[in-house]
């Protein structure tokens, strides 16, 4: 049960019965469903364990994460990556894919044309389509993180996603996103301009456990393995961890071979890694002024609270639309969450790191 890595399989994820449902409806029915939820919750796990066996192709824009912009043959490798892993299971892809211009299929490996030669993705999705309808099936094409597609530069995907949208019968797209914020504003739903204004998106949010769910997979992955585990331990986790399945399962890992040190090992490690993603986006925002935001909204802040926190360690006037800037672009990457009036950072390993956090 305790894995580190996103699971593969149903019988490997712990009580997502509902949310495997949602989203095998949602793929059915629609052409577009939105995955999202905040870091390591657990949304890779569950797109990927309920498309097991059915007909996909998954692209991982999580590596693009630390770029400050990607380009279109960046896009291109990644899909050429997981279609070398496809070729060897379905050569009639391959006979497809080779009548593309820009690409070149030699036996199980594919490569793309460069600069005004590469191939329009439009025409890759229609290969995908007809693919598909031959065998009867609907095709799910994943893209984890897909937020990260809008640092793609000198191209858009935009319109090939609307054109498959309206034309491409046999594919269904999910987008997963840990930064909602921005994975909406990358697809531009509601932007009169964009291709994809006014198109329906089914919405799936992949939430942490609930307490009594997060003791439940503690103890009954302890019980799997084999080990007794205190359990002050497992209630002091909980309250450390929350229910964020990601840091549960490390310090499960962690506990089965060193219960003494497990959670202390966890909590280090989730907390280095928090201040190492936050403070990545400030460099790349180059404002200080979001850790001093974000600390403030550790355990709950209002508007007004914000506003006065920024002007008080600043020792001077900040206006109102950067306060709502500040707030807004910390929504829109994941950082803080909205709870009724009341902002709030909802990782546990961030609100731990932002305690003494400097950037």
């Amino acid at each position: 049960m305790f894995r580190d890595r996103p699971a593969e399989s149903l019988d490997e994820l712990f009580d997502r019965d509902a949310e495997v449902k949602s989203l095998l409806d949602a793929v059915g029915r629609a052409a577009l469903t939105l995955v999202i939820g905040m870091r390591r919750v657990g949304k890779t796990s569950v797109v990927m364990a309920a498309t097991r066996g059915r007909l996909r192709v998954y692209i991982d824009a999580r590596v693009f994460e630390d770029r400050p912009y990607i380009s279109y043959q960046d896009f291109l490798e990644a899909l050429g990556a997981e279609l070398r892993r496809l070729l060897p299971l379905y050569k009639r892809l391959a006979e497809l894919l080779s009548r593309v211009r820009g690409v070149a299929v030699a036996g199980v490996s594919v490569e793309f044309d460069t600069g005004r030669s590469a191939p329009n993705f439009a025409d890759l999705l229609e290969v995908f389509d007809q693919w598909a309808g031959e065998r009867g099936e609907k095709l799910i094409f994943i893209i984890d993180e897909a937020q990260e597609l809008a640092k793609l530069r000198g191209r858009t995907l935009l319109p090939a996603f609307g054109y498959a949208y309206d034309h491409l019968r046999n594919i269904s797209f999910v987008f997963t996103g840990s930064k909602a914020g921005l994975l909406l504003k990358f697809l531009k739903l509601e932007d009169p301009e964009s291709p994809l204004f006014g198109r329906y998106a089914e919405r799936l949010e992949i939430r942490p456990f609930p307490r009594e769910l997060a003791l439940r997979f503690l103890k009954e992955g302890f019980k799997q393995a084999g080990v007794g585990v205190d359990e002050r331990l497992i209630q002091k986790a909980v309250d450390e961890l929350d229910g964020i399945v990601g840091w549960l399962a490390y310090f499960g890992l962690r506990a089965l071979r060193s219960p003494s040190t497990a959670l202390e090992e966890t909590l280090e490690y989730a907390t280095r890694l928090a201040a190492s993603e936050f403070c990545h986006f400030v460099r790349y925002t180059g404002s200080k002024r979001y850790v001093e935001a974000a600390r403030i909204c550790r355990h709950g802040a209002r508007w007004s609270d914000v506003k006065r926190y920024l002007q008080a360690a600043e020792g001077r006037r900040i206006t109102d639309s950067e306060v709502t800037k500040i707030i807004r672009n910390l929504i829109n990457y994941g950082f803080l969450e909205k709870r009724d009036d009341v902002y709030v950072v909802p990782d546990p390993a961030l609100r731990r790191a932002l305690e003494g956090l400097r950037c």
